[in-house]
């Protein structure tokens, strides 16, 4: 049988640990961009705005302004924004943080700057 005295007979100085740095390891706060479940309704109704403007800036002749038109049309009546644009807004934020395995920064629309500059920081 083995006996156990104390933490300091088994192991050697080189592998102690120094509680006091441990415990202040963890002490700074990590800004993290919000997902889309976190935004107001108001934040929402403003990104989907400015994301549609901004699609339609970029991409003039593409049929997808009509959908984004169509889908907008009525969100201030109805108090509500189009799912779709939470979609786009959470695959947003996951290439801003380096997590999306479809989209990488600087690579197509969801990677696009000017897209990223959209989303709202905590």
């Amino acid at each position: 049988m083995f006996r156990i005295t104390s933490a300091k007979t088994l192991l050697p100085s080189s592998t102690r640990c120094n509680f006091k740095s441990v415990a202040s390891f963890h002490t700074s706060r990590v800004a993290l961009e919000p997902r889309w479940k976190d935004l107001s309704v108001e934040k929402k109704q403003n990104f989907t705005r400015s994301f549609v403007a901004l699609f339609k800036e970029k991409n003039p002749c593409s049929k997808s302004n009509v959908m984004y038109k169509e889908l907008t049309a009525d969100m201030e009546e109805h108090g509500d924004t189009p799912y779709v644009f939470g979609i786009l807004y959470n695959e947003l934020t996951d290439v801003s943080l380096g997590k999306s395995t479809d989209n990488e920064k600087g690579e197509g629309l969801m990677g696009d700057d000017a897209f990223l500059k959209l989303l709202y920081k905590d």
